[in-house]
This record gives structure tokens, sequence and C-alpha cells, in this order.
């Protein structure tokens, strides 16, 4: 970042959470896709990591923003089924979620 973001005001407080989340719902998608780019379906995505890391554990926003990237994901064609406990995200091609899905 070569200087500060002109939104960055005071008087734009009020709206630091949506830039936030805006903010974090892209690096989701980036991580998503270079987890994609790997080609193992039988591997899944960590929520757990990248809530830890984002999003202080907030379980409520990771939700939501699940829930987006899912729908994302299927309206591409790809199936998504979360597991252990919500802590994975698997993405597959297949009719069948992999093998270590559960």
């Amino acid at each position: 970042m070569k200087s500060f973001p002109n939104k960055l005001l005071p008087t734009n407080k009020i709206n630091f959470y949506s830039y936030r989340y805006n903010r974090v719902l892209c690096y989701f998608r980036k991580e998503i896709y270079e987890h994609m780019l790997k080609g193992d379906e039988n591997n899944y995505f960590e929520l757990d990591r990248f809530s830890k890391q984002y999003l202080d554990n907030d379980t409520n926003t990771l939700k939501k923003m699940t829930t987006r990237i899912i729908q994302e994901l299927e309206t591409l064609g790809w199936k998504c089924k979360t597991s252990f406990g919500d802590t994975g995200l698997f993405i597959y091609s297949s009719e069948d979620p992999p093998k270590s899905c559960w």
C-alpha cells in the first residue's frame, strides 16, 4: 500500500466494519482460489485457520462468509460441503463428496 485510501476518514468510522468485512471476503476468495489451484479435491480448506488469521475466531462472520463463498462456487458448478464440525470446507466436482469428508 503506497498510501492510505481516501475513505480512511474519521467521518467514515461507522463504515469500517463493512470495509473490513469486504476486504476479508476478498482474502477468503483469494485463499480458496489458491487452494483450488492445487487440484486436490480430497483435501479441504481449513476454515478454522482462516478464521484465526483474519477474523479473530468470529464464528458468526465466518459462517456468513462461508455461506456466500459456497453460493458463489456452486454458481460456478462446484459442489461444497463443510466437515469436521464446520472447520473444513471441501470443494469438489464429482457427484459424491470425497471419502475424507464426513
